[in-house]
């Protein structure tokens, strides 16, 4: 049996189990394949917060008991990884990666080099920045865009002792040096994708934090792609180079009944009492389709949820169909308060008045919302911070402080605009590694900010938005690196939470 070890190289407690390896796996079992997964999640952090620890610290979201649910592995991680790798045996590893797990991801496969396993990388990470992956002499193939049918065609490749170097998506080095293109292959049909083999995962690893409490959730998708141009997301430059290579359409909706027969055995499957409904933007379905779906999510499943959309997607109609059908919250992108940053840099052409419309007709509904803020971006200041600062606090009296935020310095991912924008103006080089925690020091040098200021205003704009002004003075302070900064920090926190309880 030719045995394929599927790796994720995922910072420890942080996500959903992601749908994407579990659809790989099961293109792989039907063809017959076996599976195995390595997943980096359930091991404990290494004298660090998880990043949902660093959100509840923040004051960003309600604390839970999550250790309760999730046992976390001791275990030196390398030492397990090796040890599976031995008694496993596999005949490919394929990893999936992000920019900011590429270099943790090599960490890994330079424990086993000796042993000459095949390795194959994918995802977002792999199909920007195949060159870096390639170079380190420690991956023998790269996945460019989707991989169900590249890894499978790869696989039996490998098996069958085939020709390796002319599969299309796949990318190899030469053996002068240089690096084999292969062309793209159209985008797959959802429709003819099996149903995702999550029994690749542990049984805890479904339990997540969701409102203050720990539920089983589990990741539904009901479409791939994005329509949308933001400029610090990768899916614009993901459609273009689909569409230059007349692949098909990259914004795809799955048919309903496979959707539905799809959540339906999994929920069944793994115990889920919540669902996380997979989609880029939810409501940019057509009214029609996303009617008939609300329709029957609440006939057929009637299961918690949340999901998440652009804040002019939101019709009363629509918001309406939400509540109806078991939406408990949903993630909203503001990215920023200013009209003009958002229209003129991120390319999110969305009003103030449109935004906060929607957040009143979310609160009308009883839709926990949380909204996404980014800070740092490209030649932005002190003050332009504080236009987000000043539209959250605006939805902050909307909602009643029963809402949750988000809010991360900028990273520039490969693929997107604004990482174009960034290296071009020199605010960072071009092959800079991406840290693996969305909490870092802005990777950024600008005349316009600096690091430093940029981390303090991370660490306390939760405090700026849920605090009336009359604290801001106390809030500068706790923005300090410093003793009596983390003092003045602590203290607020307690202030911030006790007025949330009320």
């Amino acid at each position: 049996m030719f045995k394929v070890l599927l790796f994720y190289p995922n910072e420890p407690l942080l996500g959903i189990a992601p749908s994407n390896l579990a659809i790989l796996s099961a293109c792989l079992k039907r063809a017959n394949f076996d599976v195995k997964l390595f997943d980096c999640t359930l091991y404990k952090p290494q004298n660090k917060e998880t990043q949902d620890q660093t959100r509840e610290n923040l004051g960003q979201v309600k604390k839970t008991n999550i250790e309760d649910y999730i046992h976390c592995k001791t275990a030196d991680i390398y030492e397990d990884f090796v040890n599976v790798v031995n008694e496993y045996k596999p005949n490919l590893i394929a990893a999936t990666l992000i920019d900011s797990t590429i270099k943790f991801t090599l960490s890994f496969i330079e424990k086993i080099k000796d042993k000459k396993i095949p390795v194959v990388t994918g995802g977002v990470g792999s199909t920007f920045l195949y060159k870096k992956i390639l170079n380190s002499n420690l991956v023998d193939y790269v996945c460019i865009g989707e991989g169900e049918e590249a890894i499978v065609e790869l696989a039996q490749n490998i098996r069958d002792n085939k020709e390796t170097t002319k599969i299309q998506n796949i990318y190899t080095k030469g053996i002068d040096g240089g690096i084999k293109k292969n062309t793209l292959r159209r985008l797959v049909n959802l429709d003819d994708l099996p149903i995702p083999d999550f029994s690749i995962y542990e049984y805890d690893r479904f339990y997540r934090p969701f409102l203050g409490k720990v539920v089983r959730m589990l990741q539904v998708d009901i479409d791939r792609g994005c329509p949308f141009i933001c400029t610090y997301c990768a899916a614009p430059t993901l459609r273009e180079k689909y569409k230059l290579a007349d692949c098909g359409n990259y914004y795809r909706v799955k048919n309903l009944n496979k959707a539905f027969n799809e959540m339906t055995t999994l929920i069944k499957q793994l115990d889920i009492n919540c669902l996380w409904i997979s989609s880029e933007t939810l409501l940019a379905l057509p009214f029609k389709k996303f009617k008939l779906f609300a329709e029957r999510y609440k006939e057929e499943i009637n299961l918690p949820f949340w999901c998440q959309s652009r804040l002019d997607t939101f019709t009363e109609e629509k918001t309406k169909l939400l509540a109806e059908m078991g939406c408990k919250a949903i993630s909203v992108g503001l990215e920023h308060g200013s009209e003009k940053i958002r229209k003129e840099l991120l390319h999110k052409n969305i009003s103030n008045e449109t935004v906060l419309e929607a957040i009143k007709t979310l609160s009308k509904y009883n839709i926990t919302i949380t909204v996404n803020n980014m800070i740092g971006f490209p030649d932005e200041t002190r003050q332009n911070i504080f236009e987000t600062v000043e539209l959250n606090k605006q939805i902050n009296e909307i909602m009643g402080g029963k809402h949750t935020i988000n809010v991360f310095t900028f990273i520039p991912f490969s693929g997107t605009e604004l990482r174009r924008i960034s290296i071009e103006k020199r605010y960072v080089s071009e092959d800079v590694d991406i840290p693996i925690s969305f909490f870092t020091e802005s990777m950024l040098t600008m005349p316009s900010i600096s690091k430093k200021e940029l981390k303090g205003l991370e660490k306390t704009l939760a405090l700026y938005i849920f605090l009336p002004k009359e604290y801001w003075p106390n809030i500068i302070v706790a923005e300090q690196d410093d003793e009596e900064g983390r003092k003045m920090f602590n203290k607020l926190i307690k202030i911030k939470n006790e007025l949330n309880k009320r």
